[in-house]
């Protein structure tokens, strides 16, 4: 939520009466937690990136490491929306398959795709043209649902998880979402949750995993 001009003015003079607190956000520009995350290259940027300025996904920074000592080259992984996390999933991963309603935003994703990326072109019109290219492509390890129509792809993606499969679920703390998380956990998930900052954003945010006892990530 951005500060009226105000506010800004506001805050700006309590940091001038309080010196500890000036010097100390001062600081954190030069060392940290926010500079080894590369969370200032997010913030200027406008998108995920590390302290090496190379892609990440937009999940919470304790969601990508726990998820980053977890992935293999032996997992195929389905998302709902494509983006940095594409980019980063292929380094790490067999393959990735991934969904896009943006044109401009597929274009710019296809052009720096790795050959063990296939990106698709969706309708977002209606629920069934968004969610079909899941059905065309059989089963996977991980599905990443961070798009559109997610309590819809929630239900879908049961049914195209490979044994041991998880399904991943960014932005969860959103009312939106809690029908989509009480079907998987009527249907046996256990969850995970990973709550935090992410790259870029200083509000609190969660991801969540959705797994069975046994699970392609050992948790």
């Amino acid at each position: 939520m951005s500060l009226t001009k105000k506010e800004k003015i506001k805050t700006v003079f309590k940091l001038l009466i309080e010196p500890k607190v000036f010097f100390s956000l001062v600081s954190f520009r030069s060392f940290g937690y926010l500079v080894e995350t590369g969370w200032f290259e997010s913030f200027k940027s406008g998108e995920p990136l590390d302290v090496d300025l190379k892609p990440i996904p937009w999940f919470t920074y304790s969601a990508i490491e726990f998820i980053s000592n977890r992935l293999s080259k032996i997992l195929n992984v389905f998302e709902f929306g494509s983006g940095n996390s594409t980019l980063y999933l292929a380094e790490r991963v067999n393959k990735v398959t991934a969904i896009e309603h943006n044109e401009n935003w597929f274009q710019s994703i296809l052009s720096k795709k790795k050959s063990n990326v296939e990106i698709k072109l969706v309708s977002s019109e209606t629920v069934s043209s968004y969610l079909q290219p899941l059905s065309e492509d059989g089963k996977f390890d991980i599905i990443i649902i961070d798009g559109l129509f997610r309590n819809e792809c929630i239900k879908v993606s049961v049914g195209h998880l490979s044994k041991g499969g998880i399904i991943i679920l960014d932005d969860s703390e959103r009312n939106d979402y809690a029908e989509g998380i009480t079907f998987l956990v009527k249907n046996g998930f256990q969850q995970l949750n990973f709550s935090g900052i992410a790259p870029g954003i200083f509000f609190r945010k969660c991801t969540t995993v959705f797994y069975n006892d046994i699970n392609c990530v050992n948790i």
